[in-house]
């Protein structure tokens, strides 16, 4: 009974990484159209200033909105030289040039901070473990799984439940219009851009007590945010929940059935879902004429 809950903890801490860094491409992918695969690039920007924030010995709550300043000041400049000019493009020159982009960054954080992996000192408070039915279960897991849920509530009610929300949604769906009422449209998206590779900074940051950093973490989470997206369903919010829910618990439950086999059990059985259900989890509602 102990080892069960253990290993469905597990999945959920890493579900809500998953979830974090999924919701930050699907935002940008959804609402903009915009194919960003330098977002794995954000999201090890974002260890890796955990990693040094925490070993800095400055107050060790900081090292997450750091996180998140550091990647979305490296969205900003990105949106505004190249990306902008790329978002009436073909998907697949916006994929040619970030994934160029990703390689550049990718090599320039491998020369910033070194090609070794890099662990970071968790502070006291998120150190050492808690017991449930005698089988030890880490501390800073369940710290993950608790924010993770609230960061994802909070981007819903943003996205959903706030004006600038509902100004973006209805810019996505007629541009002109929403210009005519005097709204930057051009802000607007930059906003959803930077919001985006914030997000995945911070999800690298949180993500670093987890996963470490180290070089081609990016290029692995990049994978598996895209799994999640697609797996769940584009444009819509609770298809990245259940994408992250879905991605989490078969490779965890893969290693733990299946160790030699893991990613062959758990990415063919995504890859069988797809057949059945090209669109995803949860498929964007379609609107008939």
């Amino acid at each position: 009974m102990g080892y069960a809950i253990v290993q469905v903890l597990n999945a959920l801490s890493f579900s809500a990484l998953l979830l974090l860094t999924g919701l930050g491409l699907s935002v940008v992918l959804s609402l903009m159209n915009f194919v960003n695969l330098a977002h794995g690039a954000f999201y090890l920007l974002g260890s890796y200033v955990a990693v040094l924030w925490l070993a800095s010995g400055a107050p060790w709550w900081l090292a997450f909105p750091a996180a998140f300043l550091a990647a979305a000041l490296a969205g900003a400049l990105l949106e505004r030289f190249p990306f902008r000019r790329f978002y009436a493009r073909p998907h697949l020159m916006q994929v040619l040039l970030t994934y160029g982009i990703s390689v550049i960054l990718a090599d320039l954080m491998r020369w910033g901070f070194g090609a070794q992996i890099l662990t970071p000192e968790l502070p006291a408070a998120l150190r050492g473990v808690v017991f449930l039915f005698d089988m030890p279960f880490p501390l800073y897991r369940l710290f993950l799984i608790g924010v993770g849920a609230v960061l994802g509530l909070l981007l819903w009610l943003l996205l959903d439940r706030t004006l600038w929300g509902a100004a973006l949604r209805a810019a996505v769906t007629d541009r002109g219009i929403v210009e005519t009422l005097g709204i930057d449209t051009r802000r607007l998206f930059a906003a959803v851009l930077v919001l985006s590779a914030g997000l995945g900074g911070l999800s690298g940051a949180l993500g670093a007590g987890m996963l470490a950093a180290y070089p081609g973490l990016d290029e692995e989470v990049l994978i598996l945010a895209l799994i999640t997206v697609v797996v769940g369903g584009l444009g819509s919010f609770g298809g990245t929940v259940a994408g992250a829910l879905v991605v989490g618990f078969a490779l965890t439950f893969s290693k733990v059935w299946f160790p030699e086999f893991a990613n062959v059990v758990a990415f063919s059985a995504m890859a069988g879902f797809l057949l059945l259900r090209p669109h995803g989890f949860v498929a964007p509602p379609l609107r008939q004429v």
